[in-house]
């Protein structure tokens, strides 16, 4: 699993430790809400129906108050003894009882009207302007009691839902029956109680006990199958307050009767106010979160930035750049940690610096180990030809040979020193050359060319003789033709380039790679080694002999960081 920065981590932290707290308050505070929202919702409910119950009492408990003053009062009494016992003069006593009704209902206007009936249910006299049947006589009344009803309207003959007292009326001198009072009152009046509160989002029902509706609000006229389920709801045997898919039910029983008054509210009204407040509080709630996380992103990221700025310092001392780490913490931790940072660098680099030298130590004595396997080497071979020459007693020619050689010393001692300028190469070169040319006779010929302005340039000491040598070897030694060796020096915009060039026999490019890396005890061509194993010590591993087989002959190229001595 692929690790996560500092900073990333840092953040991770910030960011829990905002969203965890964050979380649970939302949830706690939302439950919370929810709680006490509803709560106080059924509690504005039933304050709502509370109200509603105590008009609606007020209105029956004034019709039931009215309906016994009538009972009782002289002229209601006087005009039943006219009705029964003397019929011709009832109809001056009949304006008395509509006067005397009249004065009952104009305090009152919620009574929609007032009829007097005699025992056997015929109706006497009526403030209705036209009276609709009744079937009082089928139900029998001995004792008030309300009923459900219907009336022409006062204005049209248009029939009305309407609510009816009736009570029996007996003589109080002998409790004989009399007849009956009705007591009227329309849904209209009941309804414009609740009709303030009235609107698609809050609903009104009246049931009776047999769960029939006495009064329902307007919007509920059309919505048959709404208030099939709100009925079945309240019939289901739940009283108070009842929760369903279609929204919140609340029933209040009428303290002076056996009706309920229900109250609706769709489930969408319901929780509207809740909506609106909770994607208020939601809202707030992401902007809040938004901007702690903000603010937790660049705490995070101010807390990783010295680390990582001492990361990249890192990186920069890793590709040699040994400089102390600069840089302005805030926290006494970072400037302790980059103190002992930069304590540590110190010490590393003075490390480091021993260490090098101790390799150029080695790596000089190493070279100049190769140079003095090189050194009597050649020796061997030339005194060879100082031995060959005085035995022909070759005077002329033994004297240029020892002067020649007197100058490959004196190039190849060159004071001690291991770099000389490419000019005293290139003399140390032809002074080998020259003395090789009397040993092979008339074998070969040599050509060096390099421009004045390289001449100037430095590079390793003895660095072109072992590969002159190899051509004159392993190349052209062997030959039944003529020799000819080539030494070129070139440059280019930052290195100097040597080519060896001879038309010998060539060199086996199989066995090559085994003899550069020291993978074979075979000594013939300890000059090819040495110049690989120079090149690499001086300049590097990118810095090597390349070899190239021509037709015939074979060249040799390398080059040399141009440096002047």
């Amino acid at each position: 699993m692929k690790s996560k920065s500092i900073y990333l981590q840092l953040f991770d932290g910030l960011r829990l430790m905002v969203l965890l707290p964050v979380g649970i308050l939302f949830f706690i505070t939302s439950i919370i809400f929810i709680f006490y929202y509803t709560d106080d919702r059924i509690e504005a409910s039933d304050i709502q129906l509370s109200h509603i119950e105590n008009r609606l009492d007020h209105y029956f408990t004034s019709a039931t108050h009215y309906s016994r003053l009538l009972l009782n009062n002289d002229v209601i009494q006087h005009g039943f003894d006219i009705y029964y016992n003397n019929t011709d003069g009832f109809s001056a006593q009949k304006i008395n009882m509509s006067l005397e009704i009249y004065k009952l209902i104009y305090p009152a206007p919620y009574i929609y009207g007032i009829s007097i009936y005699d025992k056997d249910y015929s109706i006497i006299m009526s403030s209705e302007r036209k009276q609709y049947p009744s079937d009082f006589k089928a139900i029998r009344v001995t004792g008030g009691k309300w009923f459900a009803t219907k009336k022409f309207d006062n204005s049209s003959d248009n029939l009305i839902d309407t609510f009816s007292y009736v009570h029996p009326i007996y003589d109080y001198r002998s409790g004989d029956l009399y007849g009956y009072i009705e007591l009227i009152i329309s849904e209209k009046s009941i309804s414009d109680i609740y009709a303030v509160s009235d609107t698609s989002s809050s609903l009104y029902l009246l049931v009776d006990n047999e769960y029939d509706i006495i009064s329902k609000s307007d919007y509920l006229n059309e919505k048959n199958t709404l208030t099939d389920t709100i009925i079945g709801a309240v019939k289901s045997g739940k009283s108070g307050h009842i929760f369903s898919g279609y929204g919140f039910i609340n029933t209040m029983p009428l303290k002076s009767y056996p009706w309920k008054l229900v109250h609706f509210i769709p489930l969408f009204f319901f929780i509207k106010p809740a909506l609106t407040i909770g994607i208020a509080f939601f809202i707030t709630a992401c902007f809040s979160l938004g901007l702690a996380l903000f603010m937790s992103k660049n705490i995070a990221k101010n807390l990783s930035k010295p680390i990582y700025a001492l990361v990249e310092h890192t990186r920069f001392v890793s590709k040699g750049n040994w400089k102390e780490f600069s840089y302005e913490a805030d926290s006494p931790e970072m400037i302790e940690l980059i103190g002992d940072f930069n304590i540590m660098l110190k010490s590393q680099n003075e490390l480091k610096n021993k260490l090098i030298d101790i390799e150029k130590e080695k790596n000089r004595i190493e070279i100049d180990k190769v140079h003095e396997q090189i050194k009597p080497h050649f020796l061997y071979n030339t005194l060879d030809n100082i031995y060959s020459l005085a035995s022909l007693d070759e005077k002329q020619t033994l004297m240029e040979l020892v002067m020649n050689l007197s100058k490959f010393y004196r190039g190849s001692l060159s004071l001690g020193k291991s770099f000389v300028n490419i000019e005293e190469e290139l003399h140390t070169c032809k002074a080998y050359l020259d003395i090789m040319s009397v040993r092979y006779h008339d074998k070969f010929e040599y050509d060096i060319s390099c421009a004045d302005n390289i001449k100037r340039f430095k590079c390793p000491k003895l660095i072109l003789l072992p590969l002159v040598e190899n051509s004159i070897y392993h190349g052209i030694k062997g030959l039944k033709y003529k020799g000819n060796i080539n030494i070129a020096v070139d440059q280019d915009e930052d290195n100097i380039l040597f080519k060896v060039t001879d038309n010998g026999f060539g060199i086996d490019m199989n066995n090559l790679n085994h003899i550069l890396k020291d993978e074979t005890d075979d000594n013939h061509h300890f000059a090819l080694k040495h110049i690989n194993r120079i090149l690499k010590l001086y300049y590097g591993n990118d810095y090597k002999l390349n070899f190239e087989n021509q037709s015939p002959g074979c060249s040799i190229s390398f080059k040399i960081k141009k440096e002047l001595l």
